[in-house]
């Protein structure tokens, strides 16, 4: 029973994390909101758009997507299919989830990888994007990577929750996410 408790502190305490994580995300998706609303009301009654508009709400997407993953996942409200499942018995539905997070983490791995190296050849060769004002575009092509590693890691700490403890009662993942809202301050 002990090593399920510390694996329920280790997994609480990465959805902390994840938490953060998807408030960060959420400043940088009111970034970008707000950015756009105040250059549509400068083009619309000054006539004089704000510049650099369009590359940095491009620049900031990737973690307005990409950092609020993970959380999804953790509070499972990802928008999951059961047509099928929900007639096999409890047993068959617990091993196609673990299967499914385990193809999911397995996935997100050589997404990492993959987004890594890709990231890294941006970073080595400095690129950078040239429109209305010129940026590096490394430092968006680095969060593509982070996002993907960590909902790999979120996708093998459910394998091995519900895999190995058993845990996957819906109300457990309710009080998760609720408990992940209360952290968001929600």
């Amino acid at each position: 029973m002990a090593s399920r408790e510390v694996f329920e502190k280790i997994y609480r305490g990465y959805g902390k994390l994840l938490a953060w994580l998807a408030v960060l995300a959420g400043f940088a998706f009111f970034g970008m909101m707000l950015l756009i609303d105040v250059n549509a009301i400068m083009r619309k009654f000054l006539n004089r758009p704000v510049t650099g508009t369009l590359e940095i709400t491009e620049a900031l997407m990737p973690a307005a997507v990409l950092l609020s993953l993970a959380f999804t996942q953790y509070t499972r409200t990802h928008i999951r299919v059961t047509l099928a499942i929900k007639h096999f018995s409890p047993g068959v539905q617990r091993a196609l989830f673990v299967i499914a997070v385990l193809l999911g983490c397995a996935f997100m791995i050589w997404f990492t990888w993959a987004s890594w190296g890709y990231a890294m050849r941006s970073f080595q060769a400095n690129e950078h994007a040239w429109g209305t004002i010129r940026f590096p575009i490394y430092p968006s092509k680095m969060v593509v990577p982070v996002g993907t590693a960590l909902l790999a890691i979120q996708f093998l700490l459910d394998a091995i929750r519900t895999g190995i403890f058993g845990i996957e009662d819906a109300e457990e993942d309710a009080e998760i996410g609720s408990e992940a809202a209360v952290d968001r301050g929600v």
